[in-house]
């Protein structure tokens, strides 16, 4: 059968704008200007002869035929991705582009990143980073990445990793001071977001009392945080998983053993049929298998 002639880049522009409801947002996703999607747009809708969109002031809504069409364009389009995924599976692919939280990066991934390449060292890592876990990501730029308290979306893939479990920590200096977990009301609490949920959490799950949350200062990141307590700085809430060479180098100690679990946890994410590739599937199968050593590992401490 002879296909007819289609605007593809034109019903390109139109879904990306159609699905992020911005000509703005489009350009950056299609790396291209403003200007360039909505010409694009508006050829689409002289081809078709039908308005897509009602161009508000500020703002940018479907009509009643562009809802029609973007429901199915967005399935086609990703359908050609995944299968242009599978073709692009080559042999000399190396180039492994993972992202993850950075300090799950310094203190989770770099210590066991040795044993992924020694099991595969034809594949070259490379390991990127972010902070805001709002943030989304490019899976053009990224292969796979690692999520916390990740947002499901249906067009992604969400494997849930590893929960998240809360306990004080600090210098043994100070934590031969904290007789009990009510003496914390005296030292100095550190915090790794402005919301201070960490400590929130932890207490409220404890029912310990007459401890302030709100007080101590903010760091950016929960590394700097847990540097500042190493420093004797104060006291912060960290994942045991994130301290293990604090402890090995006798910087951090725990001085409450109350752990709580975190409503949040790590999750691997990745668009589908994005597995088909030989190296993400390397990537994904070693780090559940280094999850579960991990969780044995746990285990097996608390038995003793």
């Amino acid at each position: 059968m002879k296909r007819r002639p289609l605007p593809l880049n034109a019903l390109r522009a139109f879904e990306v704008a159609g699905r992020l409801e911005s000509f703005t947002k489009a350009s950056h996703e299609l790396n291209v200007t403003q200007g360039a999607v909505s010409r694009q747009v508006q050829h689409l809708e002289d081809v078709l002869g039908r308005k897509l969109f009602d161009r508000q002031h500020r703002s940018l809504k479907l009509t009643r035929a562009g809802r029609n069409l973007l429901l199915g364009l967005t399935p086609a389009f990703d359908a050609i991705e995944q299968t242009v995924a599978k073709v692009e599976d080559r042999a000399d692919d190396t180039q492994l582009r993972v992202l993850a939280p950075l300090t799950f990066s310094m203190r989770w991934i770099v210590p066991r990143l040795g044993r992924f390449q020694m099991e595969h060292p034809d594949l070259q890592v490379q390991l990127g980073t972010y902070n805001d876990d709002k943030a989304p990501v490019d899976f053009n730029e990224t292969d796979i990445a690692i999520r916390f308290a990740d947002i499901q979306d249906e067009q992604l893939v969400h494997e849930f990793l590893t929960g998240e479990r809360l306990l004080p920590v600090c210098h043994p200096n100070l934590a031969k001071q904290l007789k009990n977990p009510e003496d914390l009301g005296d030292v100095t609490l550190l915090h790794c977001s402005a919301s201070r949920e960490d400590w929130r959490i932890w207490l409220a799950e404890t029912g310990i009392k007459g401890v302030d949350a709100d007080r101590g200062p903010v760091f950016a990141t929960l590394d700097m945080a847990m540097e500042a307590a190493a420093s004797g700085f104060g006291v912060v809430i960290s994942d045991p998983a994130m301290i293990g060479e604090y402890v090995v180098t006798n910087r951090l100690t725990v001085p409450f053993n109350l752990p709580v679990d975190s409503p949040y946890a790590y999750s691997l994410c990745y668009p589908e049929g994005r597995l088909e590739r030989r190296k993400v599937r390397a990537f994904r199968n070693w780090l559940m298998a280094e999850i579960r050593l991990e969780t044995e590992r746990r285990k097996l401490a608390q038995k003793d």
